[in-house]
């Protein structure tokens, strides 16, 4: 024959005003849930019920990725169950030839995926305090980035990583 446990229990108010001993499980006959008790907190911790959970459906979360590497021009993104992605990269040793107050483009550097629209978050940053790097152009595929020298001297050849990211709708 089975044996049948019985645990104590009470109502809302009488669990609220009870302090139970360290892993003791109490049941709330209003709620219809159980607590678990750590010998200090009046009232235990509540337990939810399946009911109480949100719905996983309804949450975003991402779905793929790509890791930067020397394949893929080390471009890295983070996409989403909605359609959001996240994405950026490593334009690596950016070489160019700068005169005093001079400045120049990069070619255009490429997403790892298509956009719906073109990106409205657009950030970037270089390893060069002594240049500014602007976004001049943004298409669904790529941005293009003018780097200006702020030195009074001229750089026959100049090199510097810059640091790209976008975020925006993915085209389906």
């Amino acid at each position: 024959m089975s044996r049948q446990i019985q645990i104590r229990r009470g109502t809302a108010a009488e669990n609220d005003a009870f302090t139970g001993a360290i892993g003791e499980v109490t049941m709330d006959t209003t709620n219809k849930t159980l607590r678990v008790h750590d010998g200090e907190t009046a009232g235990g911790t509540v337990l939810a019920k399946q009911s109480d959970i949100p719905e996983i459906a309804n949450a975003d979360y991402i779905i793929e990725t790509q890791s930067p590497t020397a394949q893929n021009n080390y471009t890295w993104y983070r996409k989403y169950k909605s359609g959001w992605v996240e994405m950026g990269g490593i334009y690596q040793n950016a070489s160019f030839s700068l005169g005093s107050g001079s400045t120049t483009e990069t070619s255009n550097i490429a997403f790892p995926l298509t956009l719906a629209d073109t990106p409205k978050i657009v950030s970037i940053a270089d390893d060069m305090t002594f240049f500014n790097s602007h976004v001049i152009n943004r298409t669904t595929t790529s941005i293009k980035i003018k780097i200006s020298s702020q030195l009074p001297v001229s750089y026959t050849q100049a090199a510097c990583n810059i640091f790209w990211s976008v975020c925006g709708q993915i085209a389906s």
